[in-house]
This record gives C-alpha cells, structure tokens and sequence, in this order.
C-alpha cells in the first residue's frame, strides 16, 4: 500500500467525509494567516483556495491577507466553520483552542508543529474531531 494512504487512513472518517465534499462546500478558517508569501500561513492560505475552499483568514495583526478579508479571532468569523486549521506556535494555539466556544468547528487542524499535548487535550474536549500533524495541504 502507498504512503499516502496510510497517512489517509490515520485520518478520523468523519474529516475523511469531510475532505470528500466539494471543497467550495468546506469553509476553512487559518489561525496564524500571513501576508508574507514565504511563510506557511500564506503558502497554505493560497494552496487551499487554489484548490476551491473557501479560506478564511484569521490573525489580529491583520485587516487582509491575498486580498481576503482577516478576522481578529474566530468569534468575529461570520458563518459556519468546518475546519479550523492552526499554523501558529503551540502556545498560541493553545491559547486560542481554550478561548474557543464548543460546537465552534467539526475539525480541529494542527498543522506540524502547532500543537503540543496540552493544547490536544484541550482541543479534544471540544467535541469537535482533532487532527495533529498531518498537513492540510498534502490531505486535501
């Protein structure tokens, strides 16, 4: 069997169905979004909306990212989530993973490393499905 489904199949079925939909259907909001091109919260940014999700920035810092709209906090995100994906520092995601409302998202994201076992354990008492590690980019 290849790799790549192996790293598929480590996937929870319920992100699996997720990923099967069309993408223009999974809205993604990216905590740690970034105008510098360089960095993985544009790089992922631009890869999701390459392949038609609709990608919703999110860092305080910023009012725009590749000429989307940012939010300050997923609170001010309007309409459903389905992912969040986090590509900050671990301390940082923690922080926002235990500010976060319950029923918030159906997938919790860590990208490699953002995450940490506390933030996991926090993160897991969401109810909300938790990835940690695999990367959005190669899954979607």
């Amino acid at each position: 069997m290849p790799l790549w489904h192996k790293v598929k199949a480590m996937l929870p079925a319920k992100v699996l169905e997720l990923l099967r939909r069309d993408p223009h259907e999974v809205r993604v909001a990216l905590v740690g979004a970034s105008e510098a091109r360089h960095k993985y919260g544009n790089i992922i940014l631009r890869d999701l909306v390459r392949k038609g999700y609709p990608v919703i920035p999110v860092n305080p810092s910023l009012d725009e990212v590749e000429g989307l709209p940012c939010y300050a906090d997923l609170a001010a995100v309007p309409g459903p989530i389905h992912i969040v994906d986090f590509v900050v520092p671990p301390h940082v995601a923690r922080a926002v993973t235990e500010a976060l409302t319950p029923g918030l998202a159906e997938v919790l994201w860590y990208q490699p490393g953002a995450y940490d076992r506390p933030t996991v354990t926090a993160a897991q008492g969401l109810g909300a499905e938790v990835v940690a590690g695999p990367c959005i980019m190669v899954e979607t």
